[in-house]
């Protein structure tokens, strides 16, 4: 593949759009030119829809009767008169139906990049982060089994990634005879390794968990480590990857299994594929509340470095439902907070001092037990601010507004429901914060060493005035993507070859498979993902989609149909915004 050698700086102030609101300007009417390409696409789907009619006609009782051909004529002939739609979105053509894709080999390709991120990630966590806490880790049982485990998965992996590798370079007819054995045996090799990782899993994070906590030198180079540019990620984040490495082969190896099927391939390598498939959807079903349990306990150890509360969130009832922005009504005028919806009580906090101001303080928490919820502003003291919610309890009334007032009212009721029937009241948080528990990160991270380009979902909605909740959370390791695309910026004259990774709703950009360190990053929370429009006058528009949010644009290029919908799907998955796809985007993939 050519590599383009535009330069990369202008990927730097991706940072700089984290605040702002979403706004979707309208439209303008198309010129001459896309009202050709509209009339050229309503006429190749009304053909399709014309065809579809006369076979279902033709297979229909005799009775009913087949076309005349005056009819079929008549249809034909009115195409110059289908009146196009006023949208001029649809000027984009969705798909080239006369030339059908090699799809096997596009969901190999896949799977071949998706592997070999996963190869980095292993070498970044077995000998990157090892070697600087090996020393530390000596005397810790757990670790160094959790590090001896993962040392044993490579060269069991190794084998398989050769084949993908050497498949890209057959012919179309030989890909699945080299794949499917060597699949079948790494499958069939790796899931009893799996499935001893993923049950002492809970153990080796802890373990890691009690480290950081426990010593300052140990949390000291684990910090260092998470804010230099090769780790794009945290630590725990990168280690349940890696542990979801076979649960994200299931939606690659059903698309693989339909194309065979659809093709009337071998019997061989489709049995050989199903077997495969069988086996991790098994592994999935016994492993799935752990795993879950897991993404859930890494999200609470990320909340409470956040706000300080190290050591006190956690608890085995406690849930963390939604975080997110809030405008919280106050004496003289609403101020900004940060709100946690825990399953028995919800905390407030604001901005702290901490260093770069990434960092918050909860100030306040209320039960929710006998808690009561109202859609809008009771008390009239919000000056007309819209998504207002006010909570009534025994003492005291909340109010506060949020852009996501649908999530939030949904999760605070099935809370307020749950806390009702507890039978247990958890202890308070804020007032057993004590001494002890408590971090002073002026002490780990010095000024120049913070991570200021790197921000956590609660600050990243703290700037995008959004909200995250339990559900976000469990995509942020199933949900991944990977590839080369082109891009371009509003402003920029040409495209930009990448290698894009996109893990935990971001977006990481490269210049290579081959590069350790991401150019930059781009988190996807409230973004929206939609297709150019007349107005953005882009002149190669086939398998491009944009992203945007506010006054901040970006569009991408894809090689083939098939990874602009593998994209556009996974990136609306990760957006987490309701409005984050568009009217126009969702009629043209079916979503």
């Amino acid at each position: 593949m050519s590599r383009s050698t535009n330069d990369t700086t202008e990927l730097t102030r991706f940072d700089s759009s984290d605040s702002g609101g979403v706004s979707i300007g309208d439209p303008t009417v198309g010129s001459r030119d896309s009202l050709r390409l509209m009339r050229r696409e309503h006429s190749s789907e009304h053909q399709l829809r014309h065809d579809y009619a006369v076979m279902k006609t033709s297979q229909s009782t005799a009775s009913v009767g087949t076309p005349s051909k005056e009819m079929e004529m008549g249809l034909e002939n009115d195409i110059d008169n289908y009146a196009p739609s006023c949208s001029s979105e649809y000027y984009i053509t969705r798909k080239d139906f006369g030339k059908p894709e090699p799809q096997l080999a596009n969901v190999l390709k896949e799977f071949y990049w998706k592997e070999v991120v996963y190869a980095r990630d292993m070498k970044l966590v077995n000998e990157s982060f090892f070697n600087k806490i090996k020393d530390h880790v000596a005397d810790c049982r757990f670790l160094k089994e959790l590090f001896g485990s993962l040392k044993e998965l490579p060269p069991i992996h190794q084998p398989f990634v050769d084949a993908l590798k050497e498949s890209m370079r057959e012919p179309d007819d030989s890909k699945a005879a080299l794949v499917a054995p060597v699949l079948l045996a790494t499958v069939h090799n790796l899931t009893p390794l799996y499935q001893s990782l993923v049950q002492n899993f809970p153990i080796y994070i802890s373990a890691l968990d009690q480290l950081y906590r426990s010593k300052i030198g140990f949390r000291t180079i684990m910090s260092k480590f998470e804010s230099s540019k090769e780790c794009y990620t945290q630590v725990n984040w990168l280690l349940l990857k890696i542990l979801n490495r076979l649960i994200n082969w299931q939606p690659v190896l059903a698309r693989i299994i339909e194309i065979q099927l659809s093709e009337c391939g071998s019997d061989t390598e489709t049995t050989a594929f199903g077997v495969a498939m069988d086996k991790i959807i098994e592994f999935a079903k016994k492993t799935k509340a752990t795993r879950q349990s897991l993404e859930e306990y890494i999200h609470v150890l990320q909340v409470e470095r956040d706000t300080g509360l190290v050591g006190i969130l956690i608890h085995p009832n406690r849930k963390i439902l939604r975080i997110g922005f809030v405008l919280r009504s106050a004496r003289r005028a609403p101020c900004c907070r940060i709100m946690v919806l825990c399953s028995d009580r919800i905390l407030f906090g604001h901005r702290g001092a901490n260093l770069d101001g990434n960092f918050f303080t909860v100030h306040a928490e209320f039960k929710l037990k006998g808690m009561m919820i109202d859609e809008g502003d009771t008390y009239k003291v919000m000056d007309g601010e819209k998504d207002v919610i006010t909570l009534h309890n025994a003492d005291i009334s909340i109010v506060f507004a949020a852009p996501d007032r649908a999530s939030w009212i949904e999760d605070i009721t099935e809370a307020i429901k749950n806390a009702a029937r507890a039978k247990i009241d958890l202890p308070s948080l804020v007032m057993e914060k004590k001494e002890e528990n408590d971090i002073d990160m002026t002490k780990v991270l010095l000024p120049e060493e913070s991570p200021v380009s790197k921000m956590s979902p609660l600050q990243i909605c703290w700037y995008r005035k959004c909200s995250f909740g339990r559900k976000d959370v469990n995509k942020m390791i199933t949900n991944t993507m990977c590839g080369y695309l082109k891009r371009k910026l509003r402003n920029s004259a040409g495209w930009q070859d990448l290698w894009v990774v996109m893990c935990c709703h971001t977006l990481y950009f490269y210049r290579s498979h081959n590069d350790r360190e991401p150019l930059a990053h781009l988190s996807l929370m409230d973004y929206g993902v939609g297709l150019p429009t007349v107005v953005d006058n882009i002149d190669n528009h086939e398998n491009c989609f944009k992203l945007f949010y506010g006054s901040h644009t970006y569009f991408f290029r894809t090689d083939s149909y098939y990874f602009f919908e593998r994209w556009v799907d996974s990136i609306f998955q990760a957006a987490i915004s309701r409005d984050s796809l568009d009217v126009v985007t969702a009629l043209a993939l079916r979503i």
